[in-house]
């Protein structure tokens, strides 16, 4: 493996770890920033009047309630100076900015993204929770079961709707020629309706009708049992836990 890097490499590197989805509520940006529990932070990105609303959906919220913070007007409150500082406003728990130039968005996206973190680092003031990254985590493991010579990365794909995903891991035969398994992990309830939409979509794409699509789910996050049934229509849902059992079946496949 080589350590030469360069700009192309380090400009693609971290291209790599943005994402885009389209929802009802406009776009969904997966940004190349981390909350400290080891989830991406993800923003919104909805048209408006004046230009656009870029908001983290009150996702930081969201941690801070999962993790038994009680969300009130008053922590509001305290936490407006320091999300101001971004440019950023706190409206019903969710950070927002205003963008009017579409030129502006990336900058936004980036400071929205900031002021979620803050709101977010909460957290780290009751615990020390140590950095986990649930998706590396996961292609680890693909890694080390299957071997890095059968495994891509953030492979881009081509869905029957038209719609391109970047598979986190795909799995390929013991030559190399055409996948045999699609991974991709479920870090929380967030990634549900994301996930079974790129499976139903692949699941419909007569080049991959013959792919395994594997959701590897986190299992100290708890999953409900209509979600369970609801990646099972598209899908394989299997515990960390259990994946490298899995992942094995695939190491003689031909």
């Amino acid at each position: 493996m080589s350590n030469t890097i360069g700009d192309r490499i380090l400009h693609e590197s971290i291209c790599r770890l943005t994402r885009v989805f389209k929802t009802e509520q406009g776009y969904e940006v997966e940004l190349p920033q981390v909350y400290h529990t080891g989830h991406a932070v993800m923003v919104v990105v909805s048209p408006s009047q004046n230009g656009f609303i870029v908001h983290d959906n009150s996702y930081a919220a969201m941690l801070l309630s999962s993790r038994g913070v009680r969300i009130t007007p008053k922590l509001a409150e305290s936490l407006a100076p320091q999300v101001s500082a971004y440019g950023c406003e706190i409206e019903d728990f969710r950070v927002k900015r205003a963008c009017v130039d579409a030129d502006q968005l990336g900058f936004v996206m980036s400071t929205v993204g900031c002021a979620s973190r803050l709101v977010a680092d909460l957290l780290l003031k009751s615990e020390l929770a140590p950095m986990r990254d649930f998706k590396s985590s996961v292609i680890s493991q693909v890694l080390d079961t299957v071997g890095p010579a059968r495994v891509r990365t953030n492979e881009e794909v081509n869905g029957h709707l038209g719609s391109r995903y970047r598979v986190s891991a795909v799995v390929l035969d013991i030559q190399q020629a055409y996948p045999i398994a699609f991974i991709e992990p479920i870090a929380d309830r967030e990634a549900i309706a994301r996930r079974f939409k790129q499976f139903y979509d692949l699941a419909r794409t007569t080049e991959f009708e013959s792919v395994q699509r594997v959701a590897v789910y986190d299992d100290t996050q708890p999953i409900s049992s209509g979600d369970a049934l609801l990646m099972g229509e598209v899908g394989n849902l299997v515990r960390f836990r259990d994946a490298a059992v899995r992942f094995r079946e695939w190491s003689t496949i031909q």
